[in-house]
């Protein structure tokens, strides 16, 4: 038996608990070993001082002071407790927590630039909106009347203007847009470029204001109109769901390699602009008969490279 294994059970054997096969081992091991035999004193001696000392009795109350300590307050506690904070400790963290909501704000604001443009396309300018306004009646004069009569169709006439001062904006952006993904068309025949100057020529056309009228029924006219002269093909699919048609041209023109530019959904029709390759052109249109009943308005005789596609989806 060596020095490590006898120390590892002398104090089995103070405690009496090895059995007679390794208890003569060891006492034989000890008898003969200077250093082990002192390790055993020493333990011994421990042992005699721990049962001399006289038991300690918790303080009263010790035990229901732990379990009080582990319970967890109410919340109503919790509550009194951070209100009845210094103001020299809520004062700092509520500034910590306002700089922390700027900080984040200004974060959301800088990587998302689309919010940006949105919010200076549909904010009026200020000069249109002053210089539309009619000029003012002295009150009391025989006019005011009917300029109080005609205040409702003035206002009408603004919010129209304002929107489609958006609408050409959005429209700018969409076919720079377009313009960057794709090739530069091939050189349109004089047939198309007498629709296109057709197209071109009704867009800017303003339909007089009917009372009762759905500005935007009419907006989604000017935007379908605008966007099938943009693009190489136009047309229109009838489907029986406009959303399931939606989802299913997404696969579509994902399996021929297209690009899905930009869409608008309005209250009669959905309106989508995508870009196919000219070799993927007569897949597209194959499958696209799968999903409705597909009628081109416009398809020239001689595609481009990446052929631009304004899509009219209706019920």
């Amino acid at each position: 038996m060596t020095c490590d294994e006898a120390r590892a059970r002398l104090s089995a054997l103070l405690d009496e608990a090895l059995g007679p096969d390794e208890r003569g081992p060891l006492e034989a091991h000890v008898a003969t070993c200077v250093d082990c035999r002192r390790e055993l004193g020493l333990l011994r001696n421990t042992v005699a001082l721990l049962q001399s000392v006289n038991p300690v009795r918790a303080p009263a109350g010790f035990a229901d002071r732990v379990l009080a300590a582990a319970r967890p307050a109410p919340w109503y506690r919790r509550l009194q407790r951070a209100l009845s904070l210094p103001w020299s400790v809520k004062l700092p963290l509520a500034a910590a927590a306002a700089l922390l909501v700027g900080v984040a704000v200004a974060h959301l604001l800088e990587m998302a630039p689309e919010l940006q443009r949105a919010a200076r396309v549909e904010s009026p300018s200020p000069a249109v909106t002053e210089s539309q306004e009619p000029p003012a009646t002295p009150t009391g004069a025989p006019g005011q009347k009917a300029k109080a009569e005609s205040e409702p169709a003035t206002r009408e006439r603004r919010e129209g203007r304002a929107r489609d001062l958006a609408d050409e904006a959005t429209d700018a952006t969409r076919r720079r847009d377009l313009a960057k993904a794709a090739p530069a068309p091939a050189p349109a025949t004089a047939p198309e470029r007498k629709a296109e100057s057709a197209v071109g020529a009704a867009a800017p056309a303003r339909e007089p204001a009917r009372e009762g009228a759905r500005p935007d029924a009419a907006t989604s006219r000017r935007s379908a109109l605008r966007t099938a002269a943009a693009a190489d093909v136009s047309g229109r699919l009838v489907v029986t769901d406009r959303e399931a048609a939606a989802r299913g041209l997404t696969e579509l023109v994902a399996r021929t390699g297209g690009a899905e530019v930009a869409k608008s959904a309005g209250a009669d029709a959905m309106v989508i602009e995508l870009t196919i390759p000219r070799a993927a052109w007569s897949e597209f249109t194959r499958e696209l008969a799968a999903l409705g009943a597909w009628t081109p308005d416009r398809e020239p005789a001689e595609l481009p490279a990446q052929v631009r596609v304004a899509l009219r989806i209706t019920e």
